[in-house]
């Protein structure tokens, strides 16, 4: 999300994870804390070698959802809280819920003697909960241990290392994934396994990929990063993290790396607009784009779309009188949008809904409290339109 102040949001969301993950998930449904190590991979080569095939993405109701990442990055919700904002979102028929996997949670400290070392706390945290609502993790591998960033003191600096993202990734699938160490901790648990990757958020824009987006980077992050997930998790989806300007980034990102063709799982985009009319020509514009591309059959996936309601006239903002109106029609416009789109996540669920010259205290459509809303009722319908012939 590129709205206002992102990087002192989630800088400040990071510290309250990594202080309070261990203690909330021993509270929470059935969450236990788990370590393991996993070699250090290398430097990818100049050229990609042949990747397992690209997979189909599916379609259908299970593809869509909305984003939780402040339900447990935030760290000021109980364990109750949590599981009643799930059940709630569980209720309006979303069927999948997007949220960081987030890499300077789960390694705050460097490998030794290239061995990685993992606290799952935060991440078990997120799948546990998740899948006692029947809701599926998309999540979104992001951001820079202190120890791996390659601008000091920035998070959201890609990884000096970008073998090291690559580690943890593969870690997260062989955790998540279909019979992961997770799932096989937790029998008495649901599984909902993972099976779709995002490869950091925004590498497009400048406040998630510190100093400057740099494409040739982020193909050489993509590449490792989907080496070590397939490897671990054969037939996974691993997708672009979601672009702001992919008309421009995508042949950028050809442009540098012609060997990324045959293996782009999906391509993620976030195309915020003014209005529903805009969120759809924003899509059809990245579609237009793939397809010039000579990428037609890869799939798209809207990783975020919303509206905040303060302060008045903010980037991506929408009255809340009209807000209402623009969750369901957009809502019910992906699922028949004759795009390639095989997922569609709503920004976000909840927010804290306290600091009202924040913007990103004002996309969540239900209350902090619970309970629904007349923006939570207008996202069931739509999403009952949008998976309805």
């Amino acid at each position: 999300m590129d709205g206002a102040d992102p990087v002192l949001r989630r800088r400040r969301a990071i510290a309250l994870a990594a202080a309070g993950a261990a203690a909330l998930a021993a509270a929470a449904v059935v969450l236990l804390l788990t370590a393991g190590g996993t070699p250090r991979p290398g430097a990818s080569t100049a050229t990609a070698p042949p990747g397992p095939p690209v997979q189909p993405a599916p379609s259908g109701a299970e593809q869509f959802g909305a984003s939780v990442n402040r339900l447990f990055n935030d760290r000021t919700y109980s364990p109750a809280q949590i599981d009643s904002q799930l059940r709630e979102l569980q209720q309006t028929g979303a069927a999948v819920a997007r949220s960081d996997a987030l890499w300077e949670a789960t390694e705050p400290t460097a490998p030794v003697d290239g061995v990685h070392h993992y606290d799952w706390s935060f991440d078990d945290l997120i799948a546990g909960s998740l899948a006692a609502h029947g809701l599926r993790w998309l999540p979104i591998i992001d951001y820079s241990p202190a120890w791996a960033q390659s601008v000091a003191g920035h998070d959201h600096s890609p990884p000096s290392v970008p073998g090291d993202y690559a580690a943890y990734a593969g870690a997260l699938a062989a955790r998540y994934g279909p019979g992961g160490g997770f799932w096989r901790e937790h029998p008495n648990l649901t599984a909902e396994p993972v099976d779709t990757y995002e490869i950091w958020n925004e590498p497009d824009n400048p406040a998630f990929w510190s100093p400057a987006p740099d494409p040739s980077a982020y193909d050489e992050l993509y590449l490792l990063a989907r080496d070590a997930i397939t490897a671990a998790q054969p037939g996974a989806r691993v997708i672009v993290g979601g672009l702001t300007k992919p008309a421009l980034f995508l042949p950028a990102m050809l442009a540098a790396r012609p060997d990324m063709r045959g293996h782009l799982d999906g391509v993620g985009i976030h195309p915020y607009g003014p209005t529903p009319e805009t969120v759809l020509a924003r899509v059809r514009t990245a579609r237009g784009a793939l397809t010039s591309l000579g990428l037609g059959a890869v799939p798209l996936y809207v990783t975020e779309f919303g509206w905040t309601t303060h302060p008045t006239g903010a980037l991506d903002w929408a009255p809340a009188r009209l807000r209402t109106g623009y969750i369901s029609r957009t809502t019910a416009a992906l699922g028949h949008l004759d795009c390639g789109l095989a997922m569609a996540i709503l920004y976000t669920w909840v927010t804290p809904e306290r600091d009202l010259a924040n913007a990103q205290d004002w996309f969540g459509i239900n209350p902090p409290a619970g309970g629904g809303s007349a923006d939570t009722a207008a996202f069931a319908a739509g999403l009952h339109d949008a998976t309805s012939p």
